[in-house]
């Protein structure tokens, strides 16, 4: 009995990572976006637009984060920590330097 289902557990459990990996690497793309139109706001001088672009790429950075480490991968959660610290950096140095200015 339980040899005639692992082909299907073991098929299942390769789209279910396959999925986490294309999820997580959607989220990165997005947060990556969202960090450069953010730094043009800041070019333009919109603060309101360049704070609202840094806030969702700080949340699509977080959900990436969460769903790695919901879906077990490990590496993919390493890689979304030093994203997400990147651009705490990258956000900090531009927002300063704009406003010191």
């Amino acid at each position: 009995m339980i040899g005639d289902r692992m082909p299907i557990l073991i098929s299942t459990s390769t789209v279910a990572m396959g999925a986490g990996w294309k999820s997580v690497g959607g989220q990165l793309l997005a947060s990556g976006v969202l960090l450069l139109s953010g730094y043009q706001d800041i070019g333009l001088r919109t603060r309101v637009g360049a704070a609202f672009g840094f806030f969702m790429a700080l949340a699509f950075g977080i959900s990436a984060l969460v769903t790695a480490m919901r879906a077990n991968l490990s590496y993919a959660a390493a890689i979304c920590a030093v994203v997400l610290c990147s651009e705490i950096l990258l956000i900090l140095r531009w927002w300063l330097r704009r406003t010191s200015a």
